[in-house]
């Protein structure tokens, strides 16, 4: 009898697991899961002077590799964006028909490489579901140490005409309509040749001079200003507004789906009053998509640090969507400061970014500090990117979703689901009602491994990154 009593309670308490093991799977898949939020984590490759790339190495297979190995790394760091530098001296990492090929890929201003550079720093980046952001630096020719020293030979390409030169710096004369033309023309050719995922433009626009010299403009005034404007400061402003407002309008008729950046200097009055960038303006009026501003400050509560910056920029970035650059150089610097010394003080900047809702991502300037580690950066990024994300839609417009997979199913090991055009695929683990679900990595195949039992379901992302409704779950 006991023993028929004992059996008995066993089957009830079996009973109940069951219905409860049963009723939070039920319970799993019948709420809508909670979707990490999205965040762009990028990094700017500097290739003016090689200096994160190619590094002086004019052997294609190496710098073909010296390339990779930065994207594995990224990928191991969970960054999914870079901003890399095609044309950082009016030279071209692409054939182009406006300047000659750069002396930084093969040591020769002028020879062709003997791959399509920019083709396979793009098709290496999507390999890796990487976003890939063509960098410009739209007016600056050459540099030179001072005004004793000859600039380098003028490029067969440039017509000597369209330029002006300064003590340290040769530039594309940014009065001349020739010019504003020429630099439209340049962001068309690279955006309908080459399938790049954003034009990014950095914070060289007019000059910052030595103390001792003028613009020398004053003849472009007379011909081309002094009639519209009552001074050249807001003369200057707009020839720089026209190429800007003119690099948008172009890609919105070209290829709308390619996102336009600027990543201005963190002083605001210097961009207004010195390189004559209306940063403001470009924001109110939609201008750029993306404003990403150079906060390589300390923490602190000084006008210069970078929660004050940071500030200043989350208010007035108007209808642009606002990341943060981080100066990732600086840590380790010796002569950077007292902050920079730790890595604390970058996980207090990243934190406190953190509070400011407007913020949808960050860059870090530049990659090679990434290898270099010192003061062993990355295990505060390791900690800061600890899971994968998606990147943030960051488009102009409302987004256009796009449909949800369709037949999900598991066989063995291998999760799968229906095409769904023009999209990749981010596959989450469900993990409970009310969680956030983890992002457990994105694909472009219709199938992806798993490794580990749980609930999982897919969405559809396409290429602006606007992503579909949850498929239904399954669990393996």
């Amino acid at each position: 009898m006991k023993y028929i009593k004992h059996l008995t309670l066993l089957t009830f308490i079996a009973l109940m697991v069951s219905c409860s093991d049963s009723d939070k799977e039920n319970e799993i898949f019948e709420n809508k899961p909670i979707l990490p939020r999205k965040e762009l984590r990028g990094v700017w490759i500097t290739t003016a002077w090689g200096i994160d790339w190619p590094m002086s190495d004019y052997n294609s297979a190496s710098q073909k590799q010296k390339y990779i190995n930065y994207l594995d790394l990224f990928v191991k760091s969970n960054i999914n964006a870079i901003f890399f530098q095609i044309r950082g001296m009016a030279d071209a990492f692409y054939d182009s028909p406006y300047e000659s090929w750069s002396k930084y890929i093969t040591g020769t201003a002028g020879m062709k490489p003997d791959y399509d550079v920019l083709k396979f720093l793009i098709e290496e980046a999507h390999k890796r579901n990487i976003q890939f952001h063509a960098w410009l630096n739209p007016y600056r020719i050459s540099t030179r140490a001072n005004n004793t020293i000859p600039f380098p030979q003028l490029d067969i390409k440039i017509p000597a005409k369209l330029t002006k030169d300064y003590e340290k710096i040769r530039i594309y004369n940014p009065a001349l309509p020739e010019v504003q033309t020429r630099l439209t023309e340049i962001i068309k050719d690279v955006i309908t040749k080459y399938d790049v995922d954003g034009i990014h433009l950095d914070d060289y626009f007019y000059p910052s001079l030595e103390a001792s010299e003028k613009m020398n403009d004053d003849v472009e005034y007379e011909t081309y200003g002094k009639d519209k404007f009552s001074n050249i400061s807001d003369f200057r402003r707009n020839n720089v507004n026209v190429v800007v407002k003119n690099i948008q309008k172009t890609i919105i008729e070209t290829r709308p789906d390619v996102i336009f950046s600027i990543s201005p200097a963190a002083n605001n009055d210097n961009n207004y009053n010195v390189l004559f960038a209306d940063v403001t303006k470009w924001s109110q009026e939609g201008w750029v998509d993306v404003i990403i501003p150079q906060l390589y400050f300390a923490t602190g509560t000084s006008e210069s640090s970078f929660n004050q910056r940071l500030n200043w920029w989350s208010q007035f970035t108007y209808n642009s969507h606002l990341l943060t650059g981080y100066g990732i150089y600086k840590f380790g610097d010796p002569t950077a400061g007292e902050k920079f010394q730790t890595i604390e003080e970058l996980k207090n900047q990243f934190e406190f970014a953190g509070t400011k809702e407007k913020v949808k991502g960050s860059v870090l300037y530049s990659a090679k500090y990434l290898v270099e580690n010192k003061i062993e950066i990355m295990s505060a990024l390791k900690e800061i990117y600890r899971t994968p994300v998606l990147p943030p839609y960051l488009g102009r417009s409302a987004a256009t979703i796009p449909a949800s997979p369709a037949n999900i199913r598991i066989n063995g090991t291998n999760l799968s689901w229906e095409e769904v055009k023009d999209t990749y695929y981010a596959v989450y683990k469900h993990n409970g009602n009310n969680q956030v679900a983890s992002l457990v990595g994105t694909t472009k195949e219709r199938t992806f491994k798993l490794t580990e039992k749980g609930t999982y379901f897919v969405t559809a992302v396409n290429k602006n990154n606007a992503e579909s409704e949850e498929s239904s779950s399954i669990s393996y």
